[in-house]
């Protein structure tokens, strides 16, 4: 009456077979939601911090009549992203690790919405009109509350949702976003320009400037479109049922190590873990690269007008005259921002390409070394170069976005992988929002500093003299970055994390296999499951 046995469908003769298949697929399914939603949070979150390089330079002229009329609250503008950002990355960091990393995400992408659409209402907060960059200083600030969370939290979604094979991977292919954003907002900002006009010269609240307030409140539409996506698709599960794999990066931490048998422990705060003497020498390579590496690098791309000026030879506008965006490549800022975005943003996919086969230390060694060749090349060579020509001006232009392609295929890719695979979970994010505030703090150390510098020596030297040491300057922090990593930085590839769903989800079949650790003064050999991933077990579990 029934089929012979060997005609029966597999998932019949089989069912432990097809039960497998159907655990794997829905282990792929909520993993690849939550590198998607990490992706695009990191687009979110550079876009927010690249637009407003166009948009303060269009504001200065609208509302100040030129950019000098009111450097100040420009500056202050464009650097209180960094400190919101800073306090955002030590606040959701330990939040992370309190409440769960989903759930924490949800909330900074929720600031960053609320940020990027009120920065685009910006007006004048008095009679006088420059108020308005007091306006934008204050709604940036809460962006970059919202922005800075979304570092720790990102990367720690990314290398905890990956196999220990695909880890690098992944996580770059995540940060990579980043590179993307930042060719999208000059583009973006000039396509508005040439839509909506560039607002006249002073003319303050009588041009509603529709071009840079879209530009800014497009900084809301990847969290907008997350929206469906940050849901938690859970099941039913009763209070003594596992976690499955989607809701591992929505529990808090406690819950997982009971899940795993391990004492919860005491809860500990960011100043507490920080007293801990085991993790100095880690955060001296995680911390304190992303210190010094951020000093160049946000330097050079938030006042990128100021060094961009100086290689195209681009005088001062005088009172009156139109902001710098239209024209040829040699005063059209967008058009200098885009190309500059364009040679960096292969680095990310060369980082892509190579970080689980050469290593993040690896990397980060040579992103350092080559980014010093690079600065002290611009900053040796800029008297011959300018005297050049034509020619000299577009050799100068491509060893400036060297520096940033090595950047990016380099320290900048690393360090936002490193921490979040360098500690152990219950104080992954806190510790990595640590790593990444002082990359901030870096990057407001060379945004304010440089400019001064530059301008300081110029003064006593001339022009040329204030970009040649400002380049001659990141090249010895540059070096000092080399150093740092030397010394203290680990390459954990292919090294099982403690707490990561995958690393959760496989057994000791098979045994342990002793796997090293490349570099750094903690160098050492650990015991890891020598059956790599979790979808080996499942398939043979189906075999």
């Amino acid at each position: 009456l029934t089929l012979p046995w060997a005609l029966r469908p597999a998932c019949d003769r089989w069912q432990p077979a097809c039960d497998s298949e159907a655990r794997l697929r829905q282990r792929d399914s909520a993993m690849n939601r939550k590198l998607l939603i990490s992706a695009i949070s990191n687009l979110s979150t550079a876009y927010n911090l690249v637009i407003i390089n166009v948009s303060h330079v269009t504001i200065a002229y609208q509302y100040c009549g030129g950019a000098d009329a009111c450097s100040a609250q420009v500056e202050a503008a464009s650097t209180a992203v960094l400190v919101g950002a800073i306090l955002g990355q030590l606040t959701f960091g330990y939040i992370g690790d309190c409440v769960g990393r989903s759930a924490a995400l949800r909330l900074t992408m929720a600031l960053s919405l609320f940020g990027a659409t009120i920065s685009a209402a910006a007006v004048p907060l008095g009679g006088d009109s420059s108020s308005v960059l007091t306006f934008l200083a204050l709604s940036r600030f809460v962006l970059g509350v919202g922005v800075g969370g979304v570092y720790p939290l990102s990367a720690t979604i990314a290398t905890e949702s990956s196999s220990n094979a695909e880890r690098g991977r992944n996580a770059s292919l995540v940060f990579s976003m980043q590179g993307v954003a930042n060719l999208a907002a000059p583009l973006v900002s000039w396509a508005l320009l040439a839509v909506f006009g560039v607002p006249a010269t002073g003319s303050g609240g009588a041009d509603p400037g529709l071009a840079w307030r879209l530009a800014l409140a497009l900084g809301a539409l990847p969290g907008l479109l997350l929206v469906p996506c940050m849901g938690e698709g859970r099941g039913g599960q009763g209070g003594g049922a596992r976690h499955t794999a989607d809701e591992r990066m929505s529990a808090p931490i406690a819950a997982l190590r009971a899940e795993a048998g391990r004492p919860a422990g005491p809860s500990s705060t960011l100043l507490s873990t920080l007293r801990q003497r085991k993790y100095w020498s880690k955060l001296l390579g995680t911390a304190g690269g992303w210190f010094l590496f951020d000093i160049t690098f946000y330097g050079n791309s938030l006042f990128q007008p100021t060094v961009l000026s100086s290689v195209f030879h681009v005088d001062q506008a005088a009172a009156g005259d139109a902001p710098p965006l239209q024209g040829d490549l040699a005063h059209n800022l967008c058009a200098q921002m885009a190309v500059v975005a364009a040679i960096g943003l292969p680095g990310y996919y060369v980082s892509v390409w190579l970080m689980d086969r050469v290593g993040r230390r690896r990397i980060q060694l040579q992103g350092f070394a080559c980014m010093a060749a690079a600065f002290a090349a611009l900053g040796l060579a800029y008297d011959s170069l300018e005297s050049a020509g034509a020619g000299g001006r577009v050799a100068m232009l491509l060893l400036y976005g060297l520096t940033f392609f090595f950047s990016n295929f380099g320290p900048n890719s690393t360090t936002f992988i490193l921490p979040s695979e360098t500690f152990p979970p219950e104080v992954r994010t806190t510790l990595n929002g640590f790593s990444a505030a002082m990359g901030k703090l870096g990057a407001t150390l060379g945004s304010s500093a440089f400019k001064p510098m530059k301008d300081g020596i110029s003064a006593a030297w001339g022009p040329a003299a204030g970009l040649r040491w400002t380049m001659l300057a990141c090249a010895a922090v540059s070096l000092a970055g080399f150093a740092l990593t030397y010394g203290f930085v680990e390459d954990r590839r292919g090294i099982a994390m403690e707490g990561a769903a995958t690393a959760r989800e496989e057994d000791n079949n098979g045994g342990a296999s002793a796997a090293p650790i490349e570099g750094g003064l903690g160098a050492a050999f650990l015991t890891v499951p020598a059956n790599a991933t979790a979808e080996a077990r499942v398939r043979r579990e189906a075999a």
